[in-house]
């Protein structure tokens, strides 16, 4: 068996787990060890659940064990949330119990300046053939196995992105937006100091992973350059990839030292190798997560040109903007196409009828005409509906049109009120994304043609080409 095929194994036998012993829980609600558990239960873990802790009763509505050799059980994986210094006896402990891996929330390692520990933990894991995530991580979610192994929050709804972060704000962040939207996570994965599984083990299993449609991981440092370069070369023609880097300045770099101990290279050549390789670099996170649901949702485009379609002028002129500050081309519509939008006496006489198009009034069946014959003259490669105001029905109006479409469909939605957060919510909950602003669509849609040109320039299959 090889190293990889053991780690596959492993990471699957975390993820998957049935069997869970959480190490390190308490009765004060105000410590990370009843966070964690309490998050756990409330996540829905429907697996046998093993608590411990040396003053064993109950905690949460569940048995606590003394000891894990107290455990009548073997186990999958273990959640441990101790003293730095007990944690190798812990792993130990449960890898004699059948672990595959430790999912250490424990801080006061390498971050803390005890190198030594780590080395140690590193040991244990290597001696029982175990693998550790972290350690000093805010935990694990799995929606797919309802496995929310976190001190905070209680995420369970399911979708298609997947999260590798290595801050555990950020992890949490990400996830409440996806939550909030609907639009839901696969997976989401803190680094921490990443002793022996790192982003790129991740980036490799999630690409495989049937429930992941996107992902987006956020970075201090890279612990293996080629490693990582290796794994989104082989992930993008499957999943694609975004990524955010910080430590850009050097007050940055600092400050990532600071928190995890990582060691910043230089960023633009960071950034180059990113796109080199076939991932979408970033500049902040909702870039992140407006790119890694972008290239999930929006169809690979064929080309660069966008057709601009709003009731609002203003939109459509920020729309514009944003298209060629992201390399986006809004090119003129042909004078044939411009008669005949003209002579169907359907629009405004207000109404600007060209790219990008302001109809003045908020009427679904002109948006529909006009997105029907921008592609049928073939005149974009993608259709953005920048709604500026509620558009009446506007669901079946987006459906419809991602359904008949040569070209890809994006939409955004801003001042739409009641309509506009239940088009975004019920849109999102299938799949496809409905951006709150047009910039935030057009960070989108970069990220999608970046995506589609880079498959096409090295003669690959992407999932959505």
């Amino acid at each position: 068996m090889t190293e990889d095929t053991k780690k596959t194994d492993a990471l699957k036998a975390i993820f998957n787990a049935r069997k869970l012993a959480v190490v390190g829980v308490s009765s004060n609600p105000l410590k990370d060890g009843y966070t964690t558990l309490e998050t756990i239960i409330n996540g829905g873990f429907d697996g046998k659940l093993y608590p411990v802790n040396p003053g064993g009763g109950e905690i949460c509505g569940v048995k606590v064990y003394t000891d894990l050799d107290e455990i009548p059980d073997t186990l999958d994986a273990v959640v441990i949330i101790v003293r730095a210094d007990i944690v190798p006896r812990i792993m130990a402990q449960a890898a004699e119990k059948g672990a595959k891996g430790a999912i250490i929330l424990s801080g006061g390692f390498r971050e803390s300046g005890r190198q030594d520990l780590e080395d140690e933990i590193l040991a244990v894991a290597e001696k029982f053939n175990m693998k550790i995530m972290g350690p000093n991580i805010q935990g694990i979610n799995y929606p797919p196995n309802k496995m929310c192994a976190m001190m905070f929050p209680v995420i369970k709804v399911q979708g298609p992105l997947c999260i590798i972060s290595q801050s555990g704000s950020v992890t949490s962040g990400l996830s409440e937006w996806a939550e909030a939207d609907q639009f839901g996570i696969s997976a989401a994965i803190n680094l921490g100091n990443k002793t022996e599984l790192c982003e790129s083990d991740y980036i490799d299993y999630f690409s495989e992973d049937e429930n992941t449609g996107t992902i987006a991981v956020y970075l201090e440092d890279i612990k293996d350059g080629q490693k990582f370069l290796k794994a989104i070369e082989s992930a993008v023609p499957k999943k694609p990839v975004a990524v955010l880097r910080s430590g850009r300045t050097k007050a940055g770099i600092r400050a990532a030292v600071s928190h995890t101990g990582a060691l910043a290279g230089d960023y633009k050549v960071f950034e180059s190798a990113c796109r080199q390789y076939g991932a979408f670099p970033t500049d902040n996170l909702t870039q992140l997560y407006d790119a890694a649901i972008g290239m999930g949702g929006i169809r690979a485009p064929k080309g660069r040109r966008v057709f601009i379609v709003s009731s609002s002028g203003g939109i459509c002129t920020l729309s514009t903007d944003e298209a060629e500050s992201n390399g986006l081309t809004v090119p003129l519509l042909p004078e044939e196409l411009k008669t005949e939008l003209k002579n169907l006496d359907l629009f405004s006489p207000l109404a600007h009828l060209s790219n990008p198009m302001d109809l003045v009034e908020t009427i679904g069946e002109h948006f529909l005409t006009a997105a029907r014959l921008v592609d049928q003259y073939n005149a974009a490669d993608i259709i953005l509906l920048a709604f500026g105001d509620p558009i009446p029905d506007s669901i079946n109006l987006i459906k419809t049109l991602n359904s008949e479409l040569k070209a890809s469909l994006a939409v955004s939605y801003i001042g739409g009120g009641t309509e506009e957060q239940e088009t975004r919510l019920a849109l999102q909950r299938e799949g496809f994304p409905v951006f709150a602003s047009p910039e935030r669509a057009l960070t989108g849609i970069a990220a999608s043609v970046y995506r589609a040109e880079y498959l096409r320039s090295r003669d690959l299959t992407g999932e959505r080409i």
